[in-house]
């Protein structure tokens, strides 16, 4: 028998659980689930970094209103806790970034000892270097390009 887990790190239990909002714990519990929770099948080793959420799939998964996944969103973004990214690879910290963008990219920020920090200065993460460079752009467009097309891959699998 397999057993499918989602491996939740440590630094959320022992350093944010007890200042977290329900909502808030709600929201960053499906991020991981959607990020971490998904092994590719080809390596068996990787896990996915980043993924495309939209709000209806956050409102239906928790059980909240869409005003609560919003401030939701908004408060693990001032906690440092998420980054949510444009497909252009910009990230959206605030609500008016965020409003009218098609999609929205959510990953976890400390996932795997990721090195962290505020906005100007490098964001290392597995698999995708964020940095203010000139390429930044480009490379992200490139890897959620990847990552959108194995995401359509997965999804199509599971619903047939």
């Amino acid at each position: 028998m397999n057993i499918n887990t989602t491996p939740v790190p440590n630094v959320l239990f022992d350093n944010y659980l007890k200042e977290l909002k329900l909502a808030e714990l709600k929201v960053l519990l499906i991020i991981i689930r959607q990020t971490l929770g998904w092994e590719d099948k080809r390596t068996k080793s990787e896990r996915k970094d980043i993924d495309w959420i939209s709000n209806s799939q956050l409102v239906v998964k928790t059980g909240n209103s869409a005003r609560a996944i919003n401030d939701a969103i908004q408060g693990l973004t001032d906690k440092k806790l998420i980054d949510v990214i444009s497909q252009s690879g910009e990230f959206l910290d605030t609500p008016e970034k965020r409003r009218g963008q098609q999609k929205l990219y959510y990953r976890f920020t400390n996932a795997n000892s990721a090195i962290v920090e505020s906005r100007g200065i490098e964001r290392e993460k597995e698999g995708i270097t964020i940095n203010p460079n000139a390429n930044f752009s480009e490379n992200l467009r490139k890897n959620i390009t990847e990552l959108t097309h194995k995401m359509r891959i997965t999804k199509e699998t599971l619903q047939n």
